[in-house]
């Protein structure tokens, strides 16, 4: 991660910091399931999560990701208000923080420096996805 993106996640980490719920899950657990309505972000304190999404043809679950502390699950299905795109299933007990969808927007709302911070992480994760996609050849 450059130090760019780590600035645009500490940044917004530390905004959701005091309105997250906590809660520990214990290992092979989901956060949340593919196609499901978008509730709200999961910070990751601790621990471990997969994504993965849904192979069109067979129905067969993809390996996406693995996502750690530090990292924020949901962004740009709240931004963009759409159900998410992939299944979150905790690898490892893992510690999050959970923030809901309005209160995030809300805290967004009129913060242009902090919106800079949520694309520059949104982007990140984009090319994240690229990059796991050029090592299926």
């Amino acid at each position: 991660m450059s130090a760019l993106e780590e600035t645009a996640h500490s940044t917004v980490a530390g905004v959701l910091a005091p309105h997250e719920t906590i809660q520990v899950w214990p290992a092979d657990k989901h956060l949340f399931r593919e196609g499901a309505p978008v509730d709200g972000v999961f910070v990751i304190h601790s621990g471990e999560v997969d994504l993965c999404f849904s192979s069109p043809k067979s129905g067969e679950a993809k390996a996406l990701f693995v996502a750690g502390p530090g990292q924020i699950l949901g962004l740009s299905c709240v931004v963009a208000n759409r159900p998410h795109d992939c299944t979150a299933t905790t690898r490892s007990e893992c510690i999050t923080g959970f923030v809901q969808s309005s209160q995030f927007l809300q805290l967004l709302d009129g913060k242009p420096d902090l919106w800079i911070n949520v694309l520059r992480m949104i982007s990140s994760n984009i090319n994240a996805c690229w990059d796991c996609m050029r090592e299926l050849r």
